[in-house]
């Protein structure tokens, strides 16, 4: 036995009493418990599996991690028979296995209790602020599988632009913007206007772009990027040149675009800024998007700056089916693994932007939404810039959060993932909700046990 990564006991503790912690009281419990303080319950106490236990064996060892408490352990195959059969010979195993949340008191519903403490912990976690802006839902490419098609083609207004930033300074909290679309680079003046007005008075934020990444330029990068507080980047490749340019179908269709993109990528990376390449992935490219990871890995090395990841294309039509993403996420891990801290991390409080405190769209007549699937559907807006004085006490109403799906009840991955996509869980493929934690959580583990 080894264990490789002890359970967060101020966690732990909750999921071991029979009383739970007044709300009140649990955000201060939680902030001011020392390990030293944990106390291991009695063992004469009737145990189970906890239920977020995932087991791996390469035929020597056997790996246990469990995705609730962040513990990982190695059992021999003997010390594995004790635990699946819960009769012990060594009363070590068992205080180590119980101290570490691999098995819990019998009397315990995890994921009512997890669902209990997490409800109570939602406006704990909404220090900071996040913005999606939509600064217009106009763009210069027509993607075959955007989820905006159809919708009507506006820009946001300067008044709008105006109004909303003088609404953002009033906030008390940290301000994190994402600058969106449409294509957000078509309205680089409405950038300069929102940062300009939060410069002028002192409100400190940050920004992010969802971007294509044909529009940006040199100068644009050296230059603005850190008055509009730019940090990040997320540009979407789908394929290799003649893959990328059929999917993307820009208007202006030049044949040097990819070229273009890919420069630009090596502009920001090689300028302090974090861009994460996106692989938009169904059933017919994603052998493209193989040779675009195999090939920016060539070009760039190892820089730190830049990650990419692959990501599911929703519906059956082209979709893939679970087996085949399992196979495609390992291949493109291992030429781009995901941060192993994942597996230290807490669970998560609120799954998506859609449900967290703090976190708001902004479309571009002023609406404000919760979800950037939302933008240019005004019938789902929940408030108008308008008619608030400060995003500080504008609270989501409860009746639009959707009912966790019972398949996310009984998951393995549920405390990491939370529920997944709101957005999509009436999709026709049921898998479409789920965030890649579960790929990502897989790969790291099959990477451990293979050592």
């Amino acid at each position: 036995m080894i264990l490789m990564m002890k359970a967060q006991k101020a966690i732990l503790s909750l999921f071991q009493t029979e009383v739970l912690i007044d709300s009140s009281a649990v955000w201060n419990y939680l902030q001011l418990f020392s390990d030293k303080q944990y106390v291991s319950i009695n063992i004469d106490i009737p145990v189970k599996h906890s239920q977020y236990n995932i087991e791996k064996h390469n035929g020597n060892t056997y790996l246990i991690y469990n995705t609730l408490f962040s513990s990982m352990i190695t059992l021999s195959d003997s010390e594995f028979i004790q635990y699946k059969n819960l009769n012990f010979s060594d009363l070590d195993i068992v205080e180590a296995l119980i101290d570490n949340g691999f098995m819990i008191p019998e009397f315990i519903n995890e994921f009512e209790r997890y669902e209990y403490y997490r409800h109570e912990l939602e406006d704990k976690y909404s220090s900071s602020a996040h913005y999606t802006i939509a600064l217009t839902t106009k763009c210069n490419a027509r993607c075959i599988y955007c989820y905006e098609e159809g919708i009507d083609q506006y820009d946001m207004s300067f008044e709008t632009a105006e109004k909303l930033a003088n609404l953002l300074c009033q906030s008390e909290k940290e301000i994190n913007i994402t600058w969106f679309g449409g294509e957000p680079l078509i309205k680089t003046d409405l950038i300069g206007v929102i940062t300009e007005i939060l410069h002028k008075n002192d409100k400190a934020f940050k920004s992010d772009i969802i971007t294509n990444g044909s529009l940006l330029t040199e100068s644009m990068i050296q230059d603005k990027f850190q008055k509009w507080g730019v940090e990040f980047v997320q540009i979407t490749l789908d394929g290799m040149a003649e893959e990328y340019l059929r999917r993307k179908c820009y208007y202006r269709n030049k044949k040097d675009v990819f070229e273009a993109v890919i420069k630009n990528i090596d502009s920001l990376i090689e300028s302090g800024i974090y861009v994460d390449v996106r692989l938009n992935t169904d059933s017919e490219n994603r052998e493209e998007c193989m040779k675009v990871t195999e090939y920016l890995k060539n070009r760039c090395s190892s820089n730190p700056y830049l990650n990419v990841y692959p990501s599911f294309l929703s519906g059956k039509s082209r979709g893939l089916v679970e087996c085949e993403r399992i196979n495609y996420t390992d291949a493109i891990y291992k030429i781009y693994p995901p941060e192993s801290g994942l597996l230290k991390s807490v669970p998560k409080i609120t799954p998506c932007f859609f449900q967290q405190e703090g976190a708001f769209v902004i479309d571009t007549d002023g609406s404000i939404l919760c979800c950037d699937r939302d933008i240019g559907k005004r019938h789902t807006k929940i408030a108008d810039i308008d008619k608030i004085t400060n995003f500080d006490l504008l609270k989501k109403p409860t009746n639009i959060i959707p009912v966790v799906r019972n398949q996310c009840k009984h998951c393995v991955y549920y405390p990491k993932c939370g529920g997944g996509c709101s957005a999509a869980y009436s999709s026709q493929n049921s898998q479409d909700a789920c965030f890649m934690e579960k790929y990502k959580i897989e790969c790291l583990l099959n990477k451990i046990i293979k050592f």
